[in-house]
């Protein structure tokens, strides 16, 4: 795989160390060009079509574009890691398809796509990305795509975790091709998520990491017991930078999935279920009764 990108060698600062920054030069490379054409960050994950066609197309809606960050936020159990397994699976070529008819991956053929667990062991961790292979494949014959990596970080502590960030979008042989970066969750990523400095740091990093790679960091976060609202300071200071905000909740047999925030059209709602072979899938959703669509898959 060829790739074109180049990324600038960056020094990454503590908040607080400012009094060596040149500002003519942060003024200089921060100016608009206001006489150039602008072009739209091109997309990564799209969920649907927008229902008005623009210059004879119907839009895909956005889920996430490269250069911009998700939040996926629930309570315990809702199927959190299973709609990211779902989203990631989508993004790739093969039988995906089988399990959702609105959920595609853009751009992405020449792109890794990392897939960073924090919580779960080994164990369930590879469960989780076998799900991506058997999705691209099929439940008897699993594929792994070339361009997926699944990591596992449970076992190092949060300053680790942060610099392994740091190291595969700034010093890794995958800086200049990374597509998707999911972080299942965000909280494992720091010491107290309700330090309002640290969780300004950390959403600092992740802003300066998509822009500079150009790719899309998406992540999981728990909401706060009965609220809609996610975890603690890094919650509230994550979701505002976010591209979009997804909230997943539990409804028994099947979770709801709904786009609290987003930056452009907001799709539709829809659920997911899991089938017999522990593979998610996408359902529509009519006044709280799951229709089965045409998509489930039939293995």
């Amino acid at each position: 795989m060829e790739f074109k990108i180049e990324i600038p060698t960056v020094q990454l600062k503590q908040a607080l160390d400012s009094l060596d920054v040149d500002f003519s030069e942060i003024h200089k490379l921060s100016t608009l060009d206001l006489k150039s054409k602008v072009s739209k960050p091109q997309l990564a994950i799209s969920i649907g079509y927008d229902d008005i066609a623009y210059n004879g197309e119907f839009n895909h809606l956005i889920f996430g574009t490269f250069g911009n960050i998700s939040m996926i936020k629930g309570e315990e159990k809702a199927r959190k890691s299973w709609l990211k397994s779902l989203l990631l699976g989508c993004c790739f070529d093969g039988n995906s398809v089988n399990y959702s008819s609105d959920i595609k991956g853009h751009n992405l053929r020449d792109k890794y796509i990392i897939d960073i667990d924090t919580e779960q062991d080994a164990y369930y961790s590879r469960l989780g990305a076998d799900r991506i292979c058997k999705m691209y494949g099929t439940p008897q014959n699993p594929v792994i795509p070339d361009n997926y990596i699944a990591i596992n970080l449970r076992e190092h502590n949060a300053k680790i975790r942060r610099d392994y960030l740091k190291w595969m979008f700034m010093e890794s042989e995958y800086r200049n091709k990374l597509g998707i970066v999911s972080i299942d969750g965000y909280v494992d990523m720091l010491d107290n998520f309700n330090d309002l400095v640290e969780s300004t740091e950390f959403t600092q990093s992740l802003m300066k990491y998509s822009t500079i790679s150009k790719a899309h960091i998406t992540g999981v976060l728990h909401l706060n017991p009965g609220q809609d609202k996610a975890r603690g300071h890094l919650g509230t200071i994550l979701q505002q930078k976010c591209e979009t905000v997804v909230i997943i909740k539990d409804e028994g047999s099947f979770s709801s999935v709904t786009c609290q925030r987003g930056r452009g059209k907001k799709w539709e709602a829809f659920g997911i279920s899991v089938n017999k072979d522990w593979l998610p899938y996408t359902l529509s959703l009519d006044n709280q009764i799951v229709e089965t669509p045409k998509s489930k898959p039939t293995f």
